[in-house]
């Protein structure tokens, strides 16, 4: 097989990428290869993946006593509060993953309104940025507003549910 990039040697390096849910092959020969790794390392950042993994080990769960160290050997949680307990790391070991940390699936009811009002915050801050770069800062200043009332009754949701959850 010819080298894609040069089209002359021989390509021996063989990899497939995944952009959008297409799958490309790519046929290289090492010499363009060479030419591509400085681009593949900043694309694929591997050492983020790793250090997200290895960063806590000494963090225990207050509840079950689960160290992160155990979690990472056998790849279970020991209850609802090592979600907390290991809160950035898993958050960061879940983006490494999947490459996000917002849940697309089936959820129970009573999240909803919680999951309503993140979104909607979400949606609200998008639009705030695109305001201030196209300088329409009146529009802006009430966008601001408006996040800053979702998040005050986000705040309020997520008390309630702690309340709820102690009771």
């Amino acid at each position: 097989m010819i080298c894609e990039s040069c089209n002359k040697r021989e390509a021996k390096i063989h990899y497939k990428s995944v952009i959008n849910g297409v799958v490309t092959e790519h046929h290289l020969c090492e010499i363009c290869a060479a030419g591509y790794k400085e681009d593949l390392i900043n694309k694929f950042p591997l050492h983020k993946l790793f250090s997200s993994i290895y960063s806590s080990p000494d963090v225990t769960c207050p509840n079950c006593g689960l160290s992160y160290e155990k979690f990472r050997s056998t790849g279970k949680l020991g209850c609802s509060e090592c979600y907390e307990a290991f809160g950035d790391d898993l958050k960061n070991m879940i983006k490494g993953i999947h490459g996000h940390t917002k849940h697309n699936g089936k959820m129970p009811k009573r999240a909803y309104p919680l999951l309503k009002l993140e979104i909607d915050i979400d949606k609200l801050t998008a639009e705030l940025d695109r305001a201030i770069r196209n300088e329409e800062y009146e529009k802006a200043a009430l966008l601001r507003d408006e996040i800053k009332d979702l998040k005050i009754k986000l705040d309020l949701v997520n008390r309630s549910d702690k309340n709820d959850k102690m009771d």
